[in-house]
C-alpha cells in the first residue's frame, strides 16, 4: 500500500518502443496497446512504473 495509491491511474498508449508487462511478464512490441501508471499530480514522478498488457490490464480492471 502505497500513500499514492488513490492518485494513480493507467492510460491507454500505444507503444514506440518494446516493453515488458509488469504482471505476466510477456513482451509489448512497438505498436501494440499497453496501459502505463500515471500520476494525477504533474509534479510527482516514479521511478518504478508499471506497464500492463492488454490482457493483464482486463483483468486488472474488473477485479477494481
Amino acid at each position: 500500500m502505497n500513500k499514492f495509491d488513490n492518485m494513480t491511474f493507467f492510460k491507454e498508449t500505444k507503444a514506440k518502443s518494446q516493453h515488458v508487462c509488469s504482471n505476466c511478464g510477456i513482451y509489448i512490441n512497438q505498436g501494440d496497446i499497453y496501459y502505463p501508471e500515471l500520476i494525477k499530480d504533474k509534479f510527482l514522478h516514479s521511478l518504478h512504473r508499471k506497464k500492463l498488457c492488454q490482457k493483464c490490464y482486463q483483468t486488472f480492471s474488473t477485479r477494481k
